[in-house]
């Protein structure tokens, strides 16, 4: 019944990532209440994530296709902040990072929320200017350490300091995370306590469902799905800061 509950999960995240990039905000609850210790739910999701990330940026190869010079740039950036931010994790005690959850679990949700608003303010002044290797860089240590809401801070981001349309941009945001979560991912694989057996049916689901994602993506407004999520997120962070 778990693996079960564990594949649905994985179908939904897939497509919420490709769409608005917080599918952690429904999946990390969900592990938890499983059982998992914050430290094996967020290792969980990081890994499992991936297939779903490398299935949607194969869908998004026609919007990537004028992308590649910027994601030259980035990629090494966000694998650098990537290994970084998975070191951190496990250079820090196991209780830092459970006494941390709710606090960048709500922060996550918060982004969610109110990151058009965000946005909206900071590209009044920013006009596409700014150190986007350093802040893409900041965002990938915040992903290889947690990365829940990774997908909208690099949206933002990349809303602001680069160009393209907004599914040009939302399909680099897929390719950032994927090299976010899969640098981290494959350090975890060697030295984190990986709850195997759902890992890979969670990485499995999201892999089939991240291509629908995609092209849903071209066809819905995210800003829905983000106010689900970012609600939902909020109620999971209160329930944890309580428990």
């Amino acid at each position: 019944m778990d693996l079960l509950v564990v594949a649905a999960v994985g179908l939904v995240a897939g497509v919420v990532n490709a769409i608005a990039g917080a599918g952690a905000l429904l999946t990390f609850p969900v592990f938890l209440a499983m059982g998992m210790t914050p430290l094996q739910a967020n290792v969980a999701n990081c890994i499992g994530v991936v297939p779903g990330n490398v299935a949607s940026t194969v869908s998004f190869r026609r919007e990537l296709a004028t992308q590649k010079p910027l994601l030259r740039r980035l990629i090494l950036p966000a694998a650098v902040g990537s290994l970084i931010g998975g070191l951190i994790l496990f250079a820090l005690p196991e209780r830092v990072f459970t006494y941390l959850v709710p606090i960048l679990l709500g922060l996550g949700a918060v982004l969610v929320l109110s990151q058009p608003l965000v946005a909206k303010k900071l590209r009044s002044t920013a006009a596409h200017r700014g150190p986007l290797r350093s802040l893409v860089f900041g965002t990938s240590v915040y992903g290889g350490y947690f990365g829940t809401g990774i997908g909208v801070i690099f949206f933002a981001v990349l809303g602001l300091f680069a160009k393209g349309t907004a599914h040009q941009l939302n399909a680099v945001k897929v390719v950032l995370q994927g090299i976010a979560n899969g640098v981290a991912g494959v350090l975890f694989c060697f030295i984190a306590p990986v709850p195997w057996p759902q890992t890979v049916v969670f990485g499995l689901a999201t892999m089939i469902s991240g291509p629908v994602g995609a092209y849903l993506s071209r066809k819905i407004p995210p800003a829905p799905l983000r106010y689900i999520i970012g609600t939902l997120g909020l109620v999971a962070a209160v329930r944890l800061a309580v428990a």
